[in-house]
């Protein structure tokens, strides 16, 4: 499921960032600039969460299924994992290994990151002021940067031009940029795989700068007097990505900034161009091709495929089952028959018509040499009775044609989605003629 919602999320940020490049270049309003990629992130956290809910309760793609009349319930037959587009499991497999591992390697690297400022924010030499903690250190020779409410420079620097260093690093703490810079880690580590969160990144963290300047420069310092310092301050070293440093961004759009008037409203009103962009993205991951491919990954494709990450690819017995095979295994009579047989023999049961209960319950089971069905499991799960009448009905099947690899009937797995839908149950009214 993780790895569906960072899809689904990549795809609303890379929108959204695309829209703000297009619409704010040059805007010298960066409150404004700042805002709209906080919405942007709000967007692509938010928006996929409802999107994956619809996705797992709305009927598939595969529209052609049959309904199954039963009173005022309707259980409904789906057809196989392959009916819509979806991948390989074995695919899937390297895919989610993949993804988690680049996930896990930025959450270190992240981890690691925190550890080493807590240990220059407990090693150094803290001075309490009312708003903020200075912390001076002196073995390292870092740009000075700020976290939280804490704002760290090395002596030298303190010494040398301290004054304007503490304003502007206390514009970061002011205007909690430390916050910003934690959302864009973490959408990072989520999207570790997507070019649009780390330059969003380095967006947000350039505004942070850009708004330091300003703050510094209205307090009255000399402009010439303050450009000088961050001359002499870009060849420090930079420092982690979870601290606003200094030294951040480039020296020059800094200074060209520096002279920039502020943007017309009217110019400002381009970025209205995020609303339809955000809903271009949206409306990608409803395309039927996309929304296949969710559909495979956040249900029984990725469960099966993190279970034999686990356990392997198939029971601990002698034979060997396979996941993919040249020919699929099939109901006598096709994908109708099959229908046709769920249509007759599915019994929605009663307590869960009572308790309003339905949903999509995924069976996996073993298509045998011989094609016999055995081992029905569920993969994912309504409720103790739909689970168990998806079990029964599996279990009563006919003998199928096996699946084969180079013409040799083997034993395969087959998943198979059913969806339970209750009805409305308000009454139908009768047209009446003639009156």
């Amino acid at each position: 499921m993780i790895l569906t919602y960072s899809i689904v999320s990549s795809i609303l940020l890379a929108s959204g960032y695309i829209a703000f490049r297009f619409s704010t270049e040059g805007i010298e309003r960066h409150r404004l600039n700042r805002i709209l990629i906080l919405l942007i992130y709000a967007s692509a956290l938010i928006i996929p969460l409802i999107i994956l809910t619809g996705l797992s309760h709305s009927t598939p793609l595969n529209a052609g299924g049959v309904a199954i009349e039963i009173g005022n319930a309707t259980v409904e037959m789906t057809g196989h994992e392959n009916d819509h587009i979806s991948l390989p499991t074995q695919l899937l497999k390297v895919i989610y290994l993949v993804y988690i591992s680049g996930m896990t390697i930025m959450i270190l690297y992240s981890v690691f990151g925190f550890l080493m400022l807590w240990y220059i924010l407990r090693k150094g030499e803290k001075i309490e002021f009312e708003t903020f903690s200075l912390i001076l250190v002196d073995s390292m020779k870092i740009s000075p940067f700020s976290l939280y409410n804490y704002i760290v420079m090395s002596r030298t620097d303190y010494e040398e031009g301290g004054d304007m260093i503490l304003l502007h690093e206390y514009a970061h703490v002011k205007l909690y940029h430390w916050i910003d810079v934690a959302v864009s880690q973490a959408m990072v580590c989520l999207q570790w795989y997507n070019p649009a969160a780390w330059a969003l990144r380095e967006e947000l963290k350039t505004i942070h700068e850009y708004q330091a300047d300003e703050y510094v420069l209205n307090t009255g310092v000399e402009r010439s007097q303050y450009q000088n310092l961050l001359i002499k301050r870009a060849v420090d070293a930079r420092f982690h990505t979870l601290v606003n440093s200094l030294n951040h961004s480039n020296l020059k759009k800094r200074i060209t900034m520096m002279y920039k008037k502020k943007t017309s409203l009217k110019r400002q009103l381009s970025a209205l161009i995020l609303i339809p962009a955000i809903a271009a993205g949206c409306a990608v991951t409803a395309i039927p091709s996309v929304a296949g491919v969710l559909e495979s990954l956040s249900e029984s494709s990725i469960a099966s495929a993190s279970a034999s990450a686990v356990n392997g690819s198939a029971p601990a017995t002698d034979k060997k089952i396979y996941t993919s095979v040249e020919v699929q295994p099939e109901f006598p009579g096709g994908m109708p028959a099959l229908m046709r047989f769920l249509m007759n023999n599915i019994r929605y049961p009663e307590d869960s018509m009572k308790a309003n209960e339905q949903g999509k319950v995924i069976v996996k089971f073993v298509v045998n040499k011989d094609g016999s069905v055995s081992d029905p499991e569920i993969v994912k799960g309504v409720s103790p009775s739909l689970d168990k009448e998806s079990i029964r009905v599996v279990e009563s099947m006919p003998q199928w044609t096996p699946g084969t690899i180079n013409g040799q009937p083997v034993e395969c797995y087959f998943t198979l989605p059913i969806n339970f839908r209750l009805q409305d149950d308000s009454p139908k009214k009768d047209n009446k003629e003639g009156q």
